[in-house]
């Protein structure tokens, strides 16, 4: 009995070994599937803060925010060699992420400066906004304690407050010294809003609002003036 069954047991067992097989190398499929998104999701989180922080490269953020953030980058790097050391370019990307965490020098002085165009403008905030986003979801290969965040988060907000007023409040001026006060109060609007939904709750942003309230006011009262016909000796 057992010599009549000894093919089909050999062709049975040698079936569940080709099914054990496949399915062995089906799940090892899933995870290098598995790894390779991982690692693009890495690679992409440090490539969005070197963009950023090279956007930011005038901008006076400390000097303990600037390294915590080239080590984060540096430590990305390090994590895709570890999944995958021959990973396109990894080996200079860890060096260059060492030497530029190891040029981090003191803090630069003065504030974030005029906004010469709407494109640095726009790129300025841009970067700003991705690094409140990267200490804000919690998504840091290191740990970062929550009040440590904290206190980043409330920087990046007061340089992004910051950025804000120096951008509207020029464009303002500029505005209102050609004869379009419409222009210049849309500006001056906006700039308020953004102050009050975005901006943190601290001294210099109250400031920075305070700057921008009295701009609206000035401008609102030499349009009022304006429209009466009354010239700003008399109204002096």
């Amino acid at each position: 009995m057992l010599e009549q069954w000894g093919v089909p047991l050999a062709v049975l067992g040698m079936l569940l070994l080709t099914l054990l097989m496949a399915a062995v190398l089906s799940r090892y499929q899933a995870y290098q599937a598995d790894a390779r998104v991982a690692m693009r999701h890495l690679h992409a989180h440090a490539a969005e803060l070197v963009a950023a922080l090279a956007d930011l490269g005038r901008v006076p953020l400390s000097r303990e925010l600037r390294l915590i953030l080239r080590s984060e980058v540096l430590a990305t790097y390090r994590k895709i060699r570890k999944l995958n050391r021959r990973y396109p370019g990894i080996a200079d990307e860890i060096e260059n992420a060492e030497t530029a965490l190891n040029a981090e020098g003191a803090t630069l002085a003065g504030g974030v400066g005029r906004m010469d165009s709407e494109q640095v403008f726009l790129e300025t905030i841009a970067a700003l906004d991705c690094l409140i986003s990267a200490l804000g979801r919690g998504g840091t290969l290191q740990p970062i304690p929550a009040d440590v965040r904290a206190i980043f988060r409330r920087e990046l907000g007061e340089r992004r407050a910051e950025a804000m007023s120096r951008y509207h409040l020029v464009e303002a001026k500029h505005h209102d010294g050609r004869g379009n006060a419409t222009r210049a109060r849309t500006h001056l609007m906006a700039l308020l809003q953004v102050l009050r939904q975005r901006g943190p709750s601290t001294d210099f942003v109250r400031e920075l609002y305070a700057e921008a309230e009295s701009a609206l006011s000035g401008l609102n009262e030499r349009q009022l003036n304006s429209d009466t016909g009354v010239s700003d000796a008399d109204a002096a």
